[in-house]
């Protein structure tokens, strides 16, 4: 089968905002359908494509979600972008520019909307529920190269509660404004982007520091309480920061250390 190729789509306010737009000086690109903006995204690195090349898609046929979860969509219901980075960060740490790109979310949605949060790892919700999802994954291309990291993101913009399948119902949402309205989005993916690429610019410039105390902004504060949901068993207890590799540090309740978690669902 031939690769997908971007196709001239209908007129929408996300084409006509983000024709000719640019992440860190590249072009992005557009697409009718595609199975899955990620793997777009890694088929173009593999041709050469450099960092900050953005696929978008008006539908996607087999979008991912984390933990090997399905993401579902509707034409011009959601925002569907990826981002290819080829970061210069330990492997470790990449996770952190998972959630640099939610906080980079959440805070372009706080422009226009209220009751915004995030929750670790990857999603950010309003009001409680959910409208987006951000699927990081990465590979080496050749052999000895260094990873490659794609950040894929899908945000829920035009759905009510009877579009979304029934047991996605009391958990899911999609974005909406403090008037009521549908976001505009062009005018939400050029604030993503604009956030997004400030915070890249920072952490080229002073490192990780001052990243974590970005992201820590996004976070519960110290001493709230958490429920961590783990493969195998439950943390419960107070937040207590994030590590450098984006992993999450809760005083466990019934035994008063710390531990450090890398994966889960925070409750």
């Amino acid at each position: 089968m031939p690769p997908p190729r971007a196709v001239p789509v209908v007129e929408s306010d996300l084409i006509r905002t983000a024709r000719g737009m640019r992440f860190l000086g590249v072009p992005a690109e557009f697409h009718e359908s595609l199975g899955s903006t990620n793997d777009e995204a890694f088929r173009r690195a593999e041709e050469g494509a450099p960092e900050g090349l953005v696929v978008l898609a008006r539908h996607q046929t087999a979008g991912k979600g984390r933990l090997g979860r399905t993401w579902f969509d509707q034409p011009d219901r959601s925002l569907m972008f990826s981002i290819l980075l080829k970061p210069t960060i330990p492997l470790p740490s990449y996770s952190l520019l998972s959630l640099t790109l939610a906080s980079s979310i959440a805070a372009a949605a706080s422009m226009l909307a209220s009751a915004i949060t995030i929750k670790w790892p990857n999603d950010v919700l309003q009001d409680g529920k959910k409208f987006c999802g951000v699927l990081a994954e990465s590979r080496a291309l050749r052999p000895g190269d260094p990873p490659v990291l794609v950040l894929g993101a899908g945000i829920n913009v035009g759905y009510s509660e009877e579009d979304f399948p029934p047991e996605f119902r009391a958990t899911a949402t999609s974005l909406t404004t403090r008037d009521g309205s549908r976001p505009d989005m062009g005018g939400l993916l050029s604030k993503i982007l604009g956030h997004f690429g400030h915070e890249l610019a920072m952490l080229e410039e002073r490192g990780m520091i001052d990243l974590l105390r970005f992201l820590g902004s996004r976070m519960p504060k110290p001493g709230s309480p958490v429920r961590v949901v783990l493969p195998d068993r439950v943390v419960e207890g107070e937040y207590v920061s994030l590590t450098v590799t984006g992993a999450l540090q809760v005083r466990n309740a019934s035994t008063g250390a710390v531990e450090t978690l890398t994966a889960g669902i925070m409750r």
